[in-house]
């Protein structure tokens, strides 16, 4: 470790935009006891894409691995300044019981108080990985039960007896095998908790957002139902997608601030009182069981995900909130201490016209005219759509080709079965009638949640909503439920 060496022993210089050279002093000997037991070493450091030209380099950690000397290159780049308050579009994320986080996107209408959103629920589910994590943990415990057993039964016996040679290389195998599983567990943890980080800012920076607003982990209670729940979610490592979260908001100058944490699945975002409890149901359509993966408002009808509904609260409580932000001196980190309640209004996404209307507007045809150009009294008469007729075995060959178009037929409609027969394949066998593979043609995609997304988030077996752009919202309700400050 270089950190603490001077420029008598270490000097850092950049010689290009993917150039460095490290010069280091090292001794010769084991003992050095003059100058002459030194030397200096010129090491060429090649810099990765990820290292902005602007960066600033700072004092490496050299390590010998395979042979080959390994430099830790830490880097500083200069950030802009986030805010703590006058924020206008933020984004609430929710540790879900449904999915690792849950968030919406919203915006603060300052002159009526109230925050309204885009009704579009933003969910990463890493159901798979969290399964894995799961079968890893249960492994660990059984490895390291049995590397326990394995010492005390080897504390019991002698050097001299015969099972000891054996015992003892079962016991240092299975302590190696114990050790690789944690290494696995904390890879893997890492590795979910940089990818979530990556999908929550970028769900900022594509909606616009100032703000980041999380639960304050610190107020999370273990009690209940909800403390197993807290229990199986420590695993995932909530503590490191926080810090995740705000090492990359912190390069797109996006602000991270913790809300209090309490009453967010209790209470209904859409009533913004503060007293009217959600009902907690297992499914929409058996809202009187008891359940917790949905939610229910007896005095709004508001029917909803758990974790939606409690992400929409905290949005809620960051945005009226902001107000109260306090900054952490040593750490820097932002919480807002207060809740401030308001209730949330939805206003969705003006639907799409469907592809034939915009073909029909495109091209000018009355397949599916204009409102405003479409002619309410009918005054021409619907042209008889051309049928098959018998064919006169006393027809000639001229008058067929004369009237080969009048009486031609077309039809849209896809035959069930191929007409001519399907070419066979160049392997044994033959091939089932259907349509033949047409070169270049895609499958069509899915919107919303969807599966083996690429959307930068890490895991092709992740579920997470994909990245849009905040669109404008409509007009929503006129009625506000007025901020009470709790």
């Amino acid at each position: 470790m270089l950190a603490a060496a001077d420029r008598q022993l270490v000097t850092l210089e950049r010689i290009g935009d993917r150039d460095a050279r490290l010069r280091v002093r090292l001794p010769l000997v084991e003992s050095p006891a003059c100058g002459r037991d030194w030397a200096w070493h010129v090491l060429p450091v090649a810099l990765p894409p990820t290292v902005a030209p602007e960066a600033k380099l700072c004092t490496p950690t050299l390590r010998v691995r395979k042979g080959r000397v390994r430099v830790d290159l830490p880097f500083q780049i200069p950030i802009e300044f986030a805010p703590a308050t006058g924020h206008r579009v933020g984004v609430g994320f929710d540790w879900g019981l449904n999915a690792v986080l849950t968030g919406v996107a919203g915006r603060l209408l300052s002159d009526e108080g109230r925050v309204i959103c885009d009704g579009r629920p933003l969910t990463y589910d890493a159901t798979g990985i969290s399964a894995k994590l799961h079968r890893l943990r249960g492994e660990r415990e059984q490895l390291a039960a049995k590397h326990r057993h394995q010492e005390r039964l080897l504390a019991g016996m002698t050097v001299a007896d015969s099972r000891f040679t054996a015992l003892a290389a079962a016991y240092e195998s299975v302590g190696v095998e114990h050790e690789r599983v944690c290494a696995r567990i904390r890879h893997l943890n890492t590795a979910l908790a940089w990818s979530a980080a990556r999908w929550a800012v970028d769900q900022a920076v594509a909606a616009g957002a100032t703000v980041i607003y999380v639960e304050d982990l610190t107020t999370l209670e273990a009690r209940g139902r909800r403390g197993r729940a807290n229990a199986r979610l420590s695993g995932q490592v909530r503590g490191q997608i926080v810090e995740a979260i705000r090492h990359l908001a912190a390069k797109s100058g996006i602000a991270v601030v913790t809300v209090p944490a309490r009453g967010t699945s209790k209470y209904c975002p859409r009533c913004g009182d503060g007293t009217s409890l959600l009902r907690h149901c297992p499914a929409p359509d058996r809202l009187t069981e008891r359940g917790w993966a949905w939610a229910y408002c007896p005095a709004c009808g508001l029917s909803c995900d758990r974790d939606w509904a409690a992400a929409e609260r905290i949005l809620a409580r960051g945005l009226l909130g902001q107000h109260a932000t306090r900054t952490h001196r040593a750490t820097g980190a932002r919480t807002i201490p207060t809740v401030v309640e308001g209730n949330v209004a939805r206003a969705r996404r003006t639907r799409r016209p469907t592809r034939a209307a915009r073909r029909a507007r495109r091209t000018r045809t009355d397949l599916h005219p204009r409102p405003a150009a479409r002619d309410r009294s009918k005054n021409r008469p619907t042209p008889k759509r051309p049928t098959r007729t018998t064919k006169n075995p006393a027809h000639t060959l001229a008058e067929d080709a004369n009237s080969a178009e009048d009486h031609a037929m077309t039809s849209s409609r896809v035959p069930d079965r191929r007409t001519v027969p399907a070419p066979f394949p160049a392997r044994s066998g033959q091939r089932p009638a259907g349509h033949a593979p047409k070169a270049g043609r895609h499958l069509p995609y899915r919107t919303g949640h969807v599966r083996n997304s690429h959307h930068r988030t890490g895991f092709h077996h992740a579920k997470a909503a994909p990245v849009l752009a905040l669109a404008e919202h409509g007009s929503g309700p006129k009625q506000a439920t007025p901020v009470r400050v709790a």
